[in-house]
């Protein structure tokens, strides 16, 4: 992995007390979003807890991915090293463990963080983590040719696309839209073309050895985790990692159904995260 990934500094913010004692939650979204596109994660959760959204690695407001990181062996160890400089500078700052919630790739690297810091993470929420095995992890070209010409029309026409993303998603909260779309043009497309969006490391090695409590939410429908994966997940019976499939939300959960997620989520948070 490039050694300058040791020292990128990711943007983020945080909302929520200013009382250092307050237990921290971090966020980290999935591809093609950025630390933005939390806003009813962070209204429900900051008036406990201080929620720090987090832009990984060529989104939002993040560095871009070097020509090295791009060409290394798995560029998403680069995202993951950042991430976790980040998790350690959070740490530092204002004190932990923090809970780690991540959704698809950032669902995945939560599930890294979890296994390989445990320092770091008291626990962690994975909504449908990109879990997908080796022959899979590359997405097709006429896919991956699709996403990046998607955020080009992100970028040239937000308000068009915002509306179309309210009449096809009618469910999501609409404080959800505008940051979504305004996250699909910061983007970096260099890092998209490659199609990837979880660890060369297999994504089981990952849940086996997570050792801190761990809430998976999987989607009922669509979703990188097949039903095939999702038996192994379960076969693995780790004891840390509790797997709860949401029946009739789709990929993003906490946005097709905002009250099932925070029926879930909201308890677990409550009973890993005590104020010091």
């Amino acid at each position: 992995m490039p050694s300058s990934a040791h020292h990128t500094e990711l943007a983020h913010r945080w909302a929520g007390p200013v009382d250092p004692a307050a237990p921290t939650v971090v966020l980290l979204h999935g591809l093609g979003d950025s630390g933005d596109c939390w806003p009813d994660a962070v209204r429900s959760w900051s008036p406990t807890y201080r929620v720090i959204g987090v832009d990984l690695l060529g989104h939002g407001r993040s560095p871009r991915f070097t020509a090295e990181q791009l060409g290394s062996v798995d560029p998403m160890e680069a995202m993951y090293a950042a991430a976790e400089r980040t998790l350690v500078t959070v740490v530092t700052a204002h004190g932990g463990p923090v809970a780690v919630v991540g959704h698809s790739m950032g669902g995945g690297l939560a599930g890294a963080l979890a296994a390989r810091r445990p320092d770091l993470v008291a626990a962690t929420v994975l909504e449908d983590p990109a879990w997908r095995d080796a022959e899979f992890r590359v997405q097709p070209r006429q896919i991956v040719r699709e996403r990046v010409a998607e955020c080009r029309a992100f970028a040239d026409d937000p308000t068009g696309q915002l509306e179309k993303g309210r009449a096809d998603n009618p469910t999501w909260p609409d404080a959800e839209l505008a940051p979504w779309v305004e996250s699909k043009s910061q983007v970096d497309l260099d890092f998209l073309e490659l199609g990837i969006a979880n660890l060369l490391q297999p994504w089981d090695a990952v849940v086996a050895a997570i050792g801190v409590p761990t809430l998976v939410l999987l989607a009922g429908r669509g979703g990188p985790v097949t039903p095939e994966a999702r038996a192994r997940a379960a076969q693995i019976g780790n004891p840390a990692v509790d797997l709860r499939v949401v029946q009739g939300a789709g990929h993003c959960i906490r946005r097709d159904d905002a009250e099932a997620f925070h029926a879930l989520v909201d308890p677990f948070l409550e009973g890993h995260l005590t104020r010091g």
